[in-house]
């Protein structure tokens, strides 16, 4: 037996250092691994279609707005994004869309290049926010060990086929913005109260603030975030306490006062006016809107739970409720609401989390899902509300699923799936056609899915296709000025001039105000030598739109025509002004130009 010499090594368990330290080495290698992976996935998801055109509401808040087309940094073109374009109250959105424009004009890629970005660090809060809340006093008994809650909550968000309108429809940069900035006030806010440095915790609630104000100056729907911040703390910071309520009653009502001022703001300090007033452009009344919404929250819900392509749409044919008992599906939506709810308020004690999250999916769609006019259906109102739904979903189904196995395969189960279903439903945004071909499909008597199909079909130069689903707009609502207009649009295509002068008049008998029609009309007397009476319908047509670029431009050609030069030149560098880069009206200033100099010449 031979000895130990002073060298040798003690029996015993080895260095718990290097096992702790090679340890952490190999979970941040996988937490990061994981990251990158995720990040990959979501980017080839969306990348499929980065090249998609502009459609829908991307028009008139992007395409033809002229605020964005910032040729120049400067704070006054910045000014002029926020808030003259279409939606004031939105300044931050569209000074993004005009800091897209000065990088790379309208190339739509890089538009969803900053949109995907903005998908990407969304679920980037989510996740610290979710990690940071299962941490907290009030729920680390129950979900300290559950390192991976968190990673799977946020992988099924950001790959879930619902969020296609928020992430490639370009405009509803608006709504996931807003978004990620509401979930970084709520990170920091969450991270300001855990904190024990008193310079970093004013820091934190100071960005809390900061995000919140870009979150409201985005999108509306961010006016919320107060209430919920005051939740947050009343469930996981207060033990719900009702004592705690009624110190603290004063503050309340202050923050509720708030919010009535700031809604006082938006809606010009005449908030029954402004709401009525909407419900005139639209085909149902305010209570309609009311009952209706009940199923519409309903069908939130189911797409949340199963998002099949076949199930999505951009433009919802959903019938409208007259009652609670018409149709019947109605009362049972909202008992099924009023159950969910109550649920919530008797877990609450019990089942915190659940609680607040099924809380804070009816709560963050109370804006856009009550009272204010606006369309009945849209799956980007989901984008917000649906965060703590899929932490919800997650914690229910790790609690269901006991099988470690079993989890697994179930995860990547999902992950798959939701992938092929997103990646699906993108390739259907590649092109107008394939879009507005799925939604008349889903929603074959609904007039404007076949007006902005013909639309589609009429710029591959489909003329023939596009009439028919013209005329068949045409059919649900004879009263629809827009598909008149474009019928004629079609019709001049074909060299019908007189039969498409005939559907502009209608277009303009209907609505008055329209200036494409006076545009068109102007461009077909053109066609047929009547300067006069083009010039005419294209002024008709600026005084109804001064910021027409391509009105502007057929203005140039017409005086061009009438030999009226110097007019001419001012028009087309109004359109050159409004729309930099416009290849047509820089030929014809070019010719312009030539024919003031020959002139001089002459003289």
């Amino acid at each position: 037996m031979r000895n130990k010499s002073l060298t040798d090594q003690p029996d015993g368990p080895p260095d718990s250092s290097k096992s702790q330290s090679t340890k952490g080495i190999l979970n941040f290698t996988l937490k990061t691994s994981l990251a990158g992976l995720t990040i990959f996935l979501v980017f080839l998801i969306y990348s499929s279609n980065l090249e998609g055109p502009f459609v829908f509401d991307d028009g008139s808040n992007i395409k033809s707005n002229p605020a964005i087309r910032l040729t120049q940094l400067s704070w006054s073109g910045l000014k002029d994004a926020a808030f003259k374009s279409p939606l004031p109250n939105r300044p931050l959105a569209y000074i993004s869309f005009a800091l897209n424009y000065y990088f790379h004009s309208y190339h739509p890629v890089g538009f969803r290049l900053v949109n995907i970005l903005i998908h990407m660090s969304a679920g980037g809060f989510l996740f610290l926010f979710i990690k940071t809340t299962l941490g907290l006093p009030a729920l680390q008994s129950r979900f300290g060990n559950s390192r991976w809650l968190p990673y799977i909550a946020v992988l099924i968000w950001l790959i879930h086929p619902l969020h296609i309108q928020s992430v490639t429809y370009i405009v509803q940069r608006m709504n996931s913005m807003a978004s990620m900035f509401y979930i970084l006030a709520m990170l920091c806010y969450t991270r300001a109260r855990l904190t024990q440095s008193p310079t970093i915790k004013w820091l934190l609630a100071a960005a809390c603030l900061v995000s919140g104000i870009l979150a409201l100056g985005t999108k509306e729907t961010a006016a919320t975030l107060p209430c919920f911040i005051l939740l947050y703390e009343w469930f996981f910071f207060q033990d719900l306490s009702r004592e705690w309520l009624k110190r603290h009653l004063p503050f309340l009502i202050g923050v509720f006062i708030l919010l009535i001022g700031v809604s006082l703001i938006y809606l010009d300090g005449h908030p029954f006016e402004r709401i009525l007033s909407r419900y005139e452009l639209l085909n149902f009344t305010l209570t309609q809107r009311v009952v209706t919404e009940f199923r519409v929250v309903i069908l939130y819900l189911s797409l949340l739970i199963y998002p099949h392509p076949n199930r999505l749409n951009l433009d919802y044919d959903f019938p409208i409720s007259h009652s609670l008992i018409d149709p019947i599906t109605t009362l049972a939506a909202l008992m099924v609401i009023v159950g969910l709810i109550g649920i919530a308020c008797l877990l609450a004690k019990k089942d915190r989390l659940i609680s607040f999250c099924l809380l804070w999916y009816f709560g963050n769609l109370v804006i856009e899902s009550s009272l204010i006019g606006l369309e009945l259906v849209f799956e980007h109102r989901t984008y917000l509300p649906s965060m703590l739904i899929s932490l919800m979903v997650t914690v229910l189904a790790d609690r269901v699923v006991r099988s470690k196995y079993l989890k697994i395969a179930t995860i990547c189960a999902i992950t798959m799936v939701f992938s092929a279903w997103t990646y699906e439903r993108n390739m259907i945004w590649s092109t107008a056609v394939t879009l507005w071909g799925d939604t008349v499909r889903k929603s074959p008597q609904k007039v404007r899915p076949h007006n902005n199909l013909g639309n589609a079909l009429k710029s591959q130069g489909k003329i023939e296709e596009a009439i028919v689903h013209f005329n068949q707009a045409l059919q649900i609502n004879p009263a629809y000025a827009k598909a008149y207009n474009n019928l004629g649009t079609a019709l001049a295509a074909q060299g019908k001039t007189e039969e498409a002068i005939k559907h502009f008049g209608i277009a303009l008998s209907i609505n008055p105000g329209n200036a494409e029609a006076h545009s068109n009309i102007g461009v077909a007397l053109a066609t047929q030598g009547k300067i006069e009476k083009a010039i005419a319908h294209f002024k008709a047509a600026l005084n109804l739109k001064p910021d027409h670029a391509k009105v502007h431009s057929n203005l140039g050609a017409a005086f061009v025509r009438k030999g009226q030069l110097q007019e001419a030149l001012k028009h087309f560098q109004i359109a050159l002004r409004l729309m930099p880069g416009d290849v047509q009206t820089y030929k014809n200033l070019q010719i312009c130009l030539k024919l003031i100099k020959q002139n001089k010449k002459l003289n």
